[in-house]
């Protein structure tokens, strides 16, 4: 006989034709996947098979156990990520003509699949990455320099000569975005809406309403910052290629595809809106933590500056001296362990077996990876605590099966690698160029706004940050 998960009588376990998950009885904060999962989980008694809850009268099923995802990555034929994306082009106001285009397989792989291969070529290893992370070191090592932080008025909090007083979370903000925005698309961006950073955030802030699809009179201000993105990156696209150098080989090569379809510009500026949302809403956020937590722990943070002495010669960094940095790297680790609140969802388009019970067609599937992350036998205790050393010694934490900050399958973020290097740059010639400490030692750890859902690394609750001092170092 199937197992079938002890629980109260209430609980109903319908067969089709083997039992479908068990349903929780209640709500429990379905509104983020991560926590859903991880409450969800206890309720079970850490059992970790599938179960399902109702959100907004839609039947969602719950993955919990990095077994069952491993046999929802293989499944790629009745487990499908494209709806996801359909919905987002509709979101981000593709029109029906544009949606036609961008999914039209006729003439072979569809235009959406064809930019995950574009993907790959710019942010896997090889020249296309590599050119690219050159591009972002040079932007970090102009925006780094002291006449940038002393002088960018919206960084400071105390008007005054040095030191300053300084908000981490917009410092790593406004070094980091603008960066890797020039770095993708060139200067030219920029110069067509000087307020397109300023809206994206706007936008990132609130962009959970889009995917739970609130109507704009409740969302007005991520409608907003959604719709003025749109509009930017339609103008540039109108540009001609030679008013807007600088672009990524990606950007270049996805255009180009694009345009052989008679693409309009308000459509393509959609696809790669979605582009520059996943580009820019994490990668400063993990620096956030990163450093938050190690001027928290100043002896690791020393630790972590003498390690990477080799690394930053002459205020350049050596990006593949930076990569071998042990320390440096499971602090990264142990950070997006901390604050990743990914999830990854499927939509059942044909009835699936999983082990022993049986997804319904037309269902959803949703995997939340947090819940993974904590998990004192995997990780080794505190498990709410940040201790890199845990990514040390022992690669079978960070080869862990829950471990899946990027998630994984076909979902797999390819920006995994581009992130790795721009996260260990900026933290190094931040702590080589800088003495940098807490303004005030006895200021908590800021929490982590886990009320919001998020695709990728969460933020901080809102008004909660990191106010540091910082000066130059003497060398």
């Amino acid at each position: 006989m199937p197992k079938i998960i002890s629980a109260p009588p209430y609980l109903r376990y319908l067969r089709y034709p083997r039992p479908k998950p068990p349903h929780l009885p209640f709500p429990i904060q379905a509104g983020n996947p991560g926590v859903a999962g991880r409450n969800s989980v206890h309720y079970f008694n850490d059992c970790r098979e599938p179960f399902c809850i109702t959100v907004a009268g839609v039947e969602l099923y719950i993955i919990t156990s990095p077994q069952d995802m491993s046999l929802v990555y293989r499944n790629t034929k009745t487990l499908s990520f494209d709806d996801f994306i359909r919905d987002l082009h509709v979101a981000f106001g593709m029109s029906s003509l544009g949606r036609g285009k961008m999914w039209d397989a006729s003439q072979g792989k569809c235009l959406v699949h064809q930019a995950n291969d574009f993907h790959r070529e710019q942010l896997h290893p090889g020249p296309h990455l590599l050119s690219l992370t050159q591009k972002l070191l040079e932007q970090f090592e102009r925006r780094l320099g002291l006449d940038d932080v002393l002088t960018t008025g919206n960084l400071v909090t105390r008007e005054g000569h040095q030191p300053r007083t300084v908000s981490l979370y917009r410092w790593c903000a406004d070094v980091m975005v603008p960066a890797a925005t020039i770095a993708f698309f060139g200067e030219a961006l920029l110069r067509v809406d000087p307020q397109l950073l300023s809206d994206f955030h706007a936008f990132d802030e609130d962009s959970w309403m889009l995917t739970y699809r609130y109507p704009a009179f409740l969302a007005r201000k991520m409608s907003q910052g959604r719709q003025k993105n749109k509009e930017a990156f339609t103008r540039y696209f109108e540009l001609s290629p030679k008013d807007r150098p600088g672009a990524c080989h990606y950007v270049r090569a996805f255009e180009a595809r694009l345009r052989e379809v008679a693409m309009a510009s308000s459509d393509m500026a959609v696809s790669f809106q979605l582009f520059f949302w996943v580009l820019n809403a994490n990668a400063f956020k993990i620096c956030f933590w990163l450093l938050t937590h190690l001027l928290h722990q100043p002896v690791t943070l020393e630790e972590i500056r003498k390690e990477t002495e080799g690394s930053v010669i002459n205020g350049e960094v050596d990006i593949d001296s930076l990569l071998g940095c042990a320390l440096l790297n499971a602090a990264f680790d142990e950070t997006l362990r901390l604050a990743s609140g990914a999830s990854s969802a499927r939509t059942v388009v044909a009835p699936t077996q999983l082990r022993d019970k049986v997804l319904r067609k037309d269902t959803k599937l949703l995997m939340p990876y947090r819940q993974l992350h904590f998990q004192e036998a995997v990780f080794g205790p505190p498990v709410k605590g940040f201790r890199p050393e845990r990514f040390l010694g022992d690669k079978n934490v960070g080869n862990s099966p829950n471990f899946k900050p990027f998630g994984g399958g076909i979902t797999h973020c390819s920006g995994r690698f581009i992130a790795r290097r721009e996260v260990l740059a900026f933290v190094a010639l931040v702590v080589h160029r800088y003495e940098v400490e807490l303004a005030d030692p006895s200021q908590a750890l800021p929490r982590l706004d886990e009320r919001k859902p998020t695709l990728g690394v969460i933020g901080p609750i809102k008004g909660d940050d990191t106010t540091i001092v910082i000066k130059p170092r003497s060398v």
